[in-house]
C-alpha cells in the first residue's frame, strides 16, 4: 500500500493539513497552514470556512439541505472543485463550515484510513 498523506492525532482527535495553491486547488499537503479534522460521521465530500472558499477555484453548483450532528436541518451552498494528494487530482464537493474531511471525500481519495493511536498518526492509504 502506498501512503498518500499522513496527519496527526492530538487528543483523541485525527486531522490532516491543506493550503490553497497558486491554482486556487485546495491540496492536502503536511506543510499545509489549515487543519482538517478527519469526521467519520461527515459523509460528504469537504467543509472549509467561507473565506478558504472564496479563495479557491470552485464552482457554485447548487443549494442543499444537511443534518447536523445536532440534528437541525440548514441550507448550504455546494461547491465543485478539486484536491490534489501526492500528484493525484481529485474531484469533490465542499461545503462552507468547520474545517472536516468527510467520509464521501475519503473514500474517493483512499482505499484505507489508519489510526495509530500509539504514534498519534493518521495515515490515507492507496
Amino acid at each position: 500500500m502506498k501512503v498518500l498523506i499522513t496527519g496527526k492525532i492530538e487528543n483523541l482527535v485525527p486531522s490532516f493539513n491543506g493550503l490553497v495553491d497558486k491554482n486556487g486547488l485546495f491540496v492536502l499537503d503536511n506543510d499545509g497552514d489549515y487543519s482538517l479534522t478527519v469526521d467519520t460521521g461527515f459523509s460528504g465530500g469537504i467543509a472549509l470556512p467561507e473565506e478558504i472558499l472564496n479563495i479557491m477555484n470552485v464552482k457554485l453548483i447548487d443549494f442543499e439541505n444537511f443534518r447536523l450532528a445536532t440534528g437541525d436541518e440548514i441550507e448550504l451552498p455546494v461547491f465543485w472543485g478539486k484536491v490534489i494528494i501526492k500528484y493525484n487530482e481529485i474531484e469533490t464537493w465542499f461545503v462552507p463550515g468547520d474545517s472536516l474531511l468527510g467520509m464521501e471525500f475519503l473514500s474517493s481519495a483512499g482505499s484505507l484510513l489508519s489510526f495509530d493511536f500509539e504514534k498519534k498518526e493518521v495515515k490515507l492509504l492507496m
